[in-house]
């Protein structure tokens, strides 16, 4: 049950006393058994986060009068089997990454709200990554997410959030249609260069964000498009790409379309994306990811049948030329109570041209999975057994 906390903030260091319409305490508590089988091996144990993120937040709202509000938003992300937190992206850049206790790396944010609709500034969701989740039955999470959400993980630190961002979001009375829009700060320097290239090039920009959402949502229907670009001077990107070796990235921009129709029990969702990363050490090379995902939702007593197809193609890699992968995933989920789930996933992943993906989740927490060459072309499959509480 969440907890709303009518209180005073005391800042002891001043003695000033400021008043709080609300405080909200709420959280997520998502572990399970995940086993990942591959070409190379097999790997089982705890995982963390296959129904829905693990979290802790704290929110708030005042009311200011004339329709106009404030708020916070501060949320962490909790890796159950161990009690750590995650890192976040300091400045979007490759490389750049803060770890600690509790992070507030989810989201941090402080916003202003009123008839003109939302501006919210900190730590937040960029506008591209909410076609990625929403129009996946697996929300992006566990064994089961669509192939989308793997290469875009692979290319971008803003692929699911970005630092130092201001967004817009259109007030919420506009007859189904919504729109959000984000510019993210690199924070770097005006001075700020590098070399390694045909000329000595300005890196002031790198790790800025640029993107919007815009949509329609009203009855059975709900539709967006996406569109998001990141600057980077370079950098190698860790996550490999399908399965395949690191490579070195630069600017990378993201254009997705998602849909989902409601009809009775079921809930039938698809999408379409198209990643590119253009490379800027070799200055030239483009690494594309292209694909797109059928799934569903389907209602059933106390509980859902999650049921999804995807594919993805990535073109530019010189040692794979046409590496393809498919994935198709069931799952089920029972809902205990209207705060707890016992949940069971399923997915298995194919590979060819070269490509070596595996069904590793990736969710915060998860366990990966065994890499090696000897997956490239080879199968993969996943599984997650688990329990979800909220709070």
């Amino acid at each position: 049950m969440k907890k709303t906390l009518i209180a005073l903030a005391a800042l002891a260091a001043s003695g000033a006393v400021f008043a709080q319409s609300s405080v909200t305490l709420f959280g997520v508590l998502d572990a399970s058994y995940e086993r990942v089988k591959s070409n190379a091996g097999t790997i089982s144990g705890i995982g963390n986060s296959a129904n829905s993120s693990s979290r802790l937040g704290f929110r708030g709202v005042e009311d200011l009068g004339g329709g106009m509000s404030a708020s916070f938003w501060l949320e962490a992300q909790t890796i159950i089997q161990n009690g750590t937190s995650n890192a976040s992206s300091a400045n979007n850049q490759v490389g750049t990454t803060n770890a600690g206790g509790l992070v507030f790396a989810r989201r941090s944010t402080v916003s202003l709200s009123g008839g003109f609709g939302e501006i919210r500034v900190g730590r937040d969701y960029t506008p591209t990554f909410w076609n990625y989740t929403i129009y996946d039955p697996f929300g992006t999470n566990s064994v089961g997410a669509t192939m989308g959400g793997y290469t875009g993980a692979g290319f971008a630190n803003t692929f699911v959030r970005a630092s130092n961002s201001v967004g817009y979001f259109l007030p919420g009375n506009m007859g189904g249609f919504f729109g959000q829009a984000m510019y993210a700060f690199g924070n770097r320097a005006s001075t700020e260069t590098a070399t390694g290239y045909a000329v000595v090039r300005s890196t002031q920009d790198n790790g800025r964000y640029v993107g919007f959402r815009v949509g329609y949502g009203q009855g059975p229907i709900n539709t967006a498009v996406s569109y998001g670009r990141t600057t980077y001077a370079s950098g190698t990107n860790t996550a490999a790409l399908l399965g395949l070796a690191a490579i070195p990235i630069g600017n990378f921009t993201d254009f997705s379309w998602g849909g989902s129709y409601t009809f009775g029990s079921i809930k039938a969702m698809a999408q379409i994306f198209r990643q590119k990363a253009d490379d800027a050490v070799a200055l030239g090379n483009t690494v594309k990811s292209t694909g797109w995902g059928l799934g569903g939702d389907w209602g059933v007593g106390a509980g859902d049948v999650l049921f999804s197809y995807s594919r993805a193609k990535l073109s530019g890699i010189p040692t794979a030329p046409d590496a393809r992968t498919t994935k198709w995933a069931l799952g089920y989920v029972h809902n205990l109570s209207k705060r707890t789930a016992v949940y069971g996933y399923f997915s298995h992943v194919g590979n060819s041209g070269g490509a070596a993906q595996t069904a590793v989740s990736f969710s915060s927490g998860a366990i990966g999975a065994v890499a090696g060459a000897v997956n490239a072309n080879g199968g993969s499959t996943g599984i997650d057994i688990g329990i979800r509480h909220s709070f």
